[in-house]
């Protein structure tokens, strides 16, 4: 069975020859566009023999020029299409990659979320740490523009899976934020994001079968994306103190991805009997349950990819 045919088996719920593994990071600032990304990925694919090829992201949705700090600057969002340049290099990378590929790998391409990509959008992308609760402020204290922003943005964000699957992406790896609790309380997210991001879930999910749900961060409520009725989800099992068994209640309609710490742990600092080790204990934890091996986010830009193939090289042990 093929990489391809292994990946859409489990999709489809028909017999796999073993259970599928998928691991992502991202390349160095120097691999993120033209001739080094589609090495980069290539090479990534191939030193670590995983199943699946995700597209890394690094075209954010920011027009290089806007600063939005208050509510005084709601204004100054707008929307991004496929003339844009953040749109017509993605899609280059993602097509580039398809054809080098050449349907050897099911082909997952990233779209940043709704909070994410509106996040960034004001020009402080990668402060999200310690700027994310701007959002919920401008939420607050002016709503109706707000809803108008992410209305804005889930048809910019509609039209990107739809560039990204002509392209040649087979499923789209949706990477969510907003589920922290310190940001917005769960009426709030609910009332002026959630009903946005169910509208363009459903059009990832009319528009392939191979939809991964990405939960980021910590303190998560894990209500405000149960409703989306992922494919397949993934969030920090580390983080969140929510075990896969757990996760696979909470999603008991969808396929679960992970079982490695993305940043530390064994993966990243043990030895490879001590991964081995790890990867059987995963593998017999989700015994009979639909699953994708990987880790809880992406693994660090560093890390070894005989690391990841060790892992690979167990789970075909175990079959």
């Amino acid at each position: 069975m093929n990489k391809r045919e292994r990946v859409f088996n489990l999709l489809e719920g028909k017999p796999i020859d073993r259970t599928p593994v998928g691991f992502w990071l991202h390349f160095p600032e120097s691999m993120h566009h033209g001739d080094a990304a589609i090495r980069a990925h290539m090479d990534f694919v191939q030193q670590t023999d995983a199943d699946i090829l995700k597209v890394m992201n690094e075209n954010v949705l920011y027009d290089g020029e806007s600063r939005i700090l208050s509510t005084a600057d709601i204004g100054k969002f707008r929307s991004f299409g496929r003339k844009d340049k953040q749109f017509i290099d993605q899609m280059d990378i993602i097509k580039r990659i398809a054809d080098q590929a050449r349907g050897e790998y099911p082909i997952l391409a990233t779209i940043h979320g709704l909070i994410a990509s509106v996040f960034h959008a004001t020009g402080f992308s990668g402060n999200y740490v310690g700027m994310g609760y701007g959002l919920s402020i401008f939420c607050r204290e002016k709503p109706q523009q707000m809803k108008g922003v992410f209305d804005m943005f889930t048809d910019t964000l509609m039209e990107l899976v739809d560039c990204s699957l002509e392209a040649g992406a087979d499923g789209i790896f949706y990477a969510a934020l907003g589920g922290e609790s310190k940001w917005f309380f769960h009426d709030e997210y609910m009332e002026h994001v959630s009903g946005f991001e169910q509208k363009l879930y459903r059009h990832i999910k009319e528009k392939t079968p191979f939809d991964v749900l990405h939960i980021c961060k910590s303190d998560v409520d894990f209500s405000r994306f149960t409703v989306l009725d992922p494919t397949v989800v993934n969030w920090s099992v580390y983080h969140n103190h929510v075990s896969l068994t757990q996760g696979a209640e909470l999603f008991p309609n969808s396929i679960i991805l992970g079982g490695f710490q993305d940043r530390s742990g064994v993966l990243v600092d043990g030895t490879p009997e001590q991964i081995r080790e790890h990867t059987r204990k995963i593998l017999k934890e989700m015994e009979g349950k639909p699953f994708i091996v990987g880790s809880d986010c992406t693994l660090p830009t560093e890390i070894s990819t005989d690391r990841i193939r060790c892992v690979v090289d167990e789970v075909a042990r175990q079959k």
